[in-house]
Parts: structure tokens; C-alpha cells; sequence
């Protein structure tokens, strides 16, 4: 309880226009060395389905790929599994992604919108961040926090794509 209480706290900061534009000016510099080269991206502006784009391992057998557009906050609360999957986990009672109606609890997230900058300029001493870069970011093998920093690039007003995996869950007891 007090984890998922943490995470939606996390989740109404991430919101906030303000610290969007703190978390893109902000970059850690060791980590961000090592997310740069396991960042798996793929420019937005390259089209392309869901199940078509989502990961390089195939679609499991009992599974579905699917995407959806919305709008932060997005309305809901994401958790890992021991595997290190990101799940939905709760839905918000009338928040956007149960308002998409595609999302449902126990959906895995295989990639979100993302916004990198690919170079920057020195104005008298200060630094500008430009090339906005509006990316495919896949979840697989990223930790939570990396994924949770990719989602809070995109800007609030902007609808973000978020692609996800819905696996039918079989009941053991009647087979």
C-alpha cells in the first residue's frame, strides 16, 4: 500500500509541466552514459503498427499487441513483477486510460513516447537543449525508474503513444 501510495505521488509530479522541463534539463551524468547506449529507440516519425514495431521477441501464443494515444496524467498505476515486466496495476477511476477503454489491469507496457534533445548551444554561458527528438522507448530490460523518466519527457498537453501486451490468462483448475 504505501509503494503503490508512492507511485501515485510520483506519478501526479511527473505530470506537472515543471518538472518535465527540470527532469529534461537535469541528466545524471554516469547513468546517462549508460542509458544512452541501451536506449532501443526508434524515431516516432517512422510509422508503424504495435505488434509490428514492439520488441524484437515475438507475440507469445494467448497474446495481443495493441497501442493507444492519450493525454497525462495518464490515469493510471504502473508496478514491475519479479521478472522485471511493467504492469498496469490499478486503473483511476475516471482517468485517461480507463477512459481509452483498451487499457486493463495486469497489461504489460512495452514501450512509450519519449523526448530526447540531440544537441545543445552555448548562449553566454548558458546552455540550450534543441533537436527535440520525439522517440519510441522500449521498455524491455530498463528499470522502472528509466522507464518512469522516459514517460515524464513527454510534455502534459501532448498526446503520447504507450504500447502495451494483454496475455489471456489460462485457468490450470479446468484444463
Amino acid at each position: 500500500a504505501v509503494e503503490r501510495a508512492r507511485w501515485r505521488l510520483i506519478e501526479e509530479i511527473m505530470s506537472c509541466t515543471a518538472f518535465n522541463a527540470l527532469v529534461r534539463t537535469t541528466v545524471p551524468s554516469g547513468r546517462a552514459r549508460r542509458n544512452r547506449r541501451a536506449l532501443r529507440a526508434s524515431s516516432a516519425n517512422e510509422g508503424g503498427d504495435a505488434s509490428a514495431a514492439a520488441d524484437e521477441e515475438p507475440v507469445p501464443p494467448g497474446c495481443s499487441r495493441y497501442a493507444v494515444i492519450i493525454k497525462k496524467p495518464l490515469g493510471m498505476y504502473l508496478e514491475t513483477d519479479k521478472q522485471g515486466n511493467i504492469f498496469v496495476a490499478e486503473l483511476i477511476p475516471g482517468g485517461a486510460a480507463e477512459a481509452s477503454g483498451l487499457i486493463n489491469v495486469g497489461d504489460r507496457l512495452l514501450a512509450t513516447s519519449a523526448i530526447v534533445f540531440n544537441s545543445s548551444m552555448d548562449y553566454g554561458g548558458v546552455s540550450v537543449k534543441k533537436g527535440e527528438e520525439q522517440i519510441r522507448f522500449s521498455t524491455r530490460g530498463e528499470s522502472f525508474d528509466t522507464v518512469m523518466a522516459a514517460i515524464s519527457t513527454w510534455p502534459a498537453p501532448r498526446k503520447m503513444k504507450l504500447e502495451f501486451q494483454r496475455c489471456d490468462v489460462v485457468d490450470e483448475t479446468n484444463a
